[in-house]
């Protein structure tokens, strides 16, 4: 599928061209006193004034088409470089159609000689065509030091962002070692509660059968035992 600005850029290129080639006849018949010549005169300045309204609402359509297209850039895949060449064409046609323009409308055109008028107005074309390539030779230059800013900034941002994943891959590591040692610990102490649970019950069951002293004996051993059970755990 044809490039849509492709077509209206060259619809445009030759209306500009029409338009040139009915102005210089219509400088060639500013010397014209008769009347047939200054109503031929009127004629082709009327031909001229449609078609640069015609070319200026494309050029005015083709501008709005760029600044769509430089919004999202990405999304119709068109280089920064050929945005700038559409910019360049944009502002060329619309000068040309300025100049076309202020010569309609200057009274005292015509007064020297055809060639000379056309003479001036190539130099001043020209002079002209060199400044509007200065601009957007800046206007490039500033854009791309603006977008190699940008992509620094978006590459130290990426930077920070794979730093601040890693970090919180290890803490998250971190925390659930934690967590499997604490269960760990419960369940040791659980069953060191349920051992200890035992022990009471048997030590109950044999100090009903005993008397006194063997009470106390009973109990000094099994406290010893005790001790010995809580220091293996301990040291496990």
């Amino acid at each position: 599928m044809e490039d849509p600005f492709e077509i209206v850029k060259e619809e445009t290129e030759a209306a500009i061209a029409d338009i040139n080639k009915n102005l210089e006849r219509w400088k060639k018949l500013a010397s014209g006193t008769s009347s047939v010549a200054i109503q031929e005169r009127n004629s082709v300045k009327t031909k001229i004034l449609s078609a640069l309204d015609g070319a200026q609402n494309d050029i005015s359509d083709l501008e709005e088409a760029v600044q769509s297209i430089e919004s999202d850039r990405h999304r119709f895949n068109i280089s920064q470089d050929e945005i700038m060449n559409r910019k360049r064409f944009i502002h060329m046609a619309r000068e040309q159609c300025s100049r076309a323009r202020e010569q309609l409308s200057n009274p005292t055109f015509g007064s020297a000689g055809p060639s000379q008028n056309v003479d001036r107005y190539s130099a001043a074309q020209q002079s002209a065509n060199r400044s509007n390539e200065i601009f957007i030779e800046k206007s490039m230059g500033q854009q791309q030091q603006i977008m190699r800013e940008q992509d620094e900034q978006l590459s130290l941002v990426g930077k920070s962002i794979g730093r601040l994943k890693e970090i919180g891959t290890l803490i998250g590591d971190e925390v659930e070692d934690q967590n499997q040692l604490l269960d760990e610990f419960y369940g040791d102490m659980g069953q060191t509660e349920k051992r200890m649970s035992n022990v009471q019950r048997k030590m109950d069951k044999i100090l009903e059968k005993v008397d006194g002293k063997k009470q106390n004996i009973i109990i000094g051993v099994l406290l010893v035992i005790m001790i010995i059970v809580v220091v293996l755990f301990f040291s496990t």
